[in-house]
């Protein structure tokens, strides 16, 4: 006679899968929205029930409704707060602070300026960051104790030195002439003040590579070229991503300072708006919204690359 056998559902492991802590919180916050917002979190709950009923049969099933349920969550939060801005904006003690026809003439200005200065130097600045710095990180490794001192005194000075600093005396040096050209230096600038940031980032990457790595790359006799841009520059790179993304982010929030050399971007183009029309909360609130939604983008994509690079 044969055994009999049975067959477990699919993700079922006979053992009771305990509920993870995305799926734990979602209940919690949901229920609490629901209570507090008026039911604003229910949509979520219901999610968030179904995914715990799920957990120990379908855990990954669970797993997918969670991100689904914080997804509603996000949803009905913002659907509710949108509603009430356009409750409160009925409102004759709103109308006193807010001015949506000065909302709407201001925003055109600040994403002209936000895109053709802020977003065109912070681009730039953090290309040529990410590549300087890890051309002096690689030589910071690579050369000689002394010479390497000296490097590391002069990244030192660049990176102790306040960035208005180094803008302000960078314009006093160049001739007058070069005044179009402005925003254009100020962009190196940037990216050398940031080069010296990012080569530290560039230097824990190359540390964390393991030691077995060069001496692999010893045995098998490859060149210092390949071993550096086959072997440990790549596992580098990726380890140091995340910190890339924050240094990107803290330049791109640092682009105000463009000012000081009489470059016109988004905050100065709001201070500009609101010198003309004394409306200086529409213009303010919203190129601060601009910066918050282009860091949150920002951050999404640097996570997503750091995802799609790991083993």
């Amino acid at each position: 006679m044969t055994a009999a056998t049975t067959t477990a559902p699919r993700g079922t492991t006979g053992d009771k899968v305990p509920l993870t802590r995305s799926t734990f919180w979602l209940v919690v916050t949901s229920a609490v929205s629901t209570l507090l917002c008026l039911g604003a979190g229910l949509p979520s709950l219901v999610v968030g029930l179904v995914a715990v009923a799920r957990n120990s049969s379908d855990h990954a099933s669970a797993k997918r409704l969670t991100t689904i349920g914080w997804w509603v969550f996000t949803a009905c939060l913002a659907a509710m707060l949108v509603g009430l801005l356009a409750v409160a904006s009925t409102t004759a003690a709103f109308e006193e602070i807010w001015d949506w026809e000065a909302a709407g003439e201001v925003l055109p200005q600040l994403l002209e300026s936000f895109v053709t200065v802020t977003l065109v130097v912070t681009v730039l600045g953090s290309i040529i960051a990410a590549l300087l710095g890890l051309v002096l990180a690689v030589l910071l490794t690579a050369l000689p104790s002394p010479v390497g001192k000296v490097l590391r005194l002069l990244m030192d000075f660049v990176r102790m030195t306040p960035l208005v600093i180094q803008l302000v005396f960078v314009y006093n040096l160049v001739p007058g002439s070069w005044n179009e050209q402005m925003m254009w230096i100020g962009t190196v600038v940037f990216g050398v003040h940031y080069s010296t940031y990012m080569a530290e980032s560039y230097l824990s990457g190359i540390a964390s590579v393991d030691k077995g790595q060069w001496e692999a790359a010893t045995a098998l006799s490859l060149p210092k070229a390949r071993t550096w841009t086959g072997v440990v520059l790549p596992q580098a790179i990726r380890a140091t991503l995340p910190s890339l993304g924050n240094w990107a982010i803290a330049m791109f929030k640092e682009t105000p300072f463009l000012i000081v050399i009489s470059v016109t971007e988004m905050v100065t183009e709001a201070q500009r708006y609101g010198g003309n029309t004394f409306r200086f909360t529409e213009a303010f609130t919203l190129a601060g919204l601009i910066f918050l939604v282009a860091s949150l983008l920002t951050a999404f994509a640097v996570r997503r690359l750091e995802k799609s690079l790991v083993y």
